[in-house]
């Protein structure tokens, strides 16, 4: 689903502009195979071995069990097959090396016992092992919390429940348990109300990921956007980065980096030499340094309000600029006014190239304009005398490599 999805493809290749880390969530390193499948290998490598991408492992799990409302469950020593079936299912409860070993199982594409070796290695320095029981337990206390002063919820379950305990609602029997599934749609025999309530858990345990992580956004599918919305704001999460980076975009009059990767019109390797320059380095600082709680549109205002008005660089000749700063007539007959003005704005852009958001703006649309569809596979490593990917014509060493 994700690998066919573009909104996926899109959001991996924004966060890479727009963040210095990110951190991924797992318990059984599944997504693993959507990254080497978006990314190729070596990019992937690349980012893990630059700790871009890091991941947060928790080792249990939770449902609604019997009578006893929400609980956590793990996987005991002895009682399943595990160690002689390595499983996907059941490597939440682990070691990471084995939790890694099974994810690379039944992986597409193939890897070399040299490639998966890498891997291996990258992840678990690279792995944060959460204390799960202490997140969990908050994030049951903090919904439960939610469900008793929200009207919305509370209705939700007295349809049927009739003022019952959150603990003991209707479709609850003392031999069954009913485990979290987030991203699955509900069944015909699915209890909605106790599905209502592990969906709420869910959320929190996702805001005390975030929070351990000390991540500044969170994201999530279309179900858990108004919890998210809700508590994040409230406790510094922002849910509208990727909305404010599109708007962004757009009026800057860049094609939508995104969604160019998820048509396969930019690969990865190009999204990556985007971000090394030291103007996209620029623009995440710039980024991180609002309001985690902005909206997009104050986000989109506070970079109209640091681009400024177009500076006459924008209107005069760059030729003309160079001879009038850097030659002898330059030296006879002194630039004044308005030229002088535009003369320094282009030595500014020239020697300390990443002051503004709007210089990124302008390499990222020159990327994504002069791409052409990519269909070749990636290069291995990156030849810093092959032509940049960027499309300007010149050799990366000279172009976008010259900034990194």
């Amino acid at each position: 689903m994700m690998v066919s999805s573009p909104g996926y493809w899109s959001r991996v290749a924004d966060y890479l502009l727009m963040y210095d880390q990110i951190v991924i969530p797992t318990g059984n390193f599944q997504i693993l195979s959507v990254l080497r499948l978006m990314l190729g290998d070596d990019i992937l490598l690349e980012l893990l071995e630059t700790r871009t991408i890091v991941f947060s492992r928790f080792d249990r799990w939770f449902g609604y069990v019997g009578t006893r409302g929400v609980a956590f469950f793990s996987v005991a020593e002895g009682t399943d097959s595990r160690r002689a079936i390595p499983s996907i299912a059941l490597s939440f409860f682990v070691p990471p090396d084995e939790a890694i070993d099974s994810a690379f199982i039944a992986m597409n594409p193939y890897a070399t016992p040299e490639i998966r070796s890498r891997y291996k290695r990258l992840l678990l320095d690279n792995t944060a092992q959460l204390d799960t029981n202490m997140l969990l337990d908050q994030a049951r206390v903090e919904a439960y919390r939610d469900i008793r002063a929200s009207p919305y919820l509370q209705a939700l379950l007295s349809v049927r429940n009739g003022g019952r305990a959150i603990e003991n609602l209707v479709g609850s029997k003392a031999d069954a348990v009913n485990v979290c599934s987030p991203h699955a749609a509900l069944g015909k025999s699915d209890p909605p109300e106790i599905n209502a309530v592990l969906q709420v858990v869910f959320e929190n345990f996702l805001l005390g990921l975030g929070g351990s992580a000390e991540t500044s956004e969170l994201t999530g599918d279309s179900a858990t956007v108004s919890v998210l919305q809700a508590k994040g704001q409230r406790l510094g999460f922002a849910p509208f980065g990727r909305a404010a980076f599109a708007k962004i975009q757009q009026i800057s009059g860049v094609p939508d980096i995104g969604l160019a990767f998820a048509e396969k019109q930019l690969n990865a390797r190009q999204i990556l030499d985007l971000r090394s320059s030291k103007q996209a380095q620029s623009f995440r600082n710039w980024f991180a340094a609002g309001n985690p709680s902005a909206t997009a549109n104050e986000t989109l205002k506070r970079y109209v309000e640091s681009v400024g008005k177009p500076s006459l660089m924008d209107s005069i000749p760059m030729k003309v600029l160079r001879f009038a700063a850097t030659t002898a007539w330059g030296a006879l007959e002194p630039v004044t006014g308005g030229l002088a003005a535009a003369a320094d704005t282009f030595l500014l852009s020239k020697w300390f190239p990443g002051n503004s958001p709007r210089l990124f703006m302008r390499q990222a649309k020159v990327v994504a304009t002069n791409s052409p569809v990519i269909k070749a596979p990636l290069q291995k490593g990156r030849d810093r005398n092959a032509p940049c990917s960027c499309g300007s014509g010149r050799k990366y060493k000279q172009c976008c490599g010259k900034l990194s």
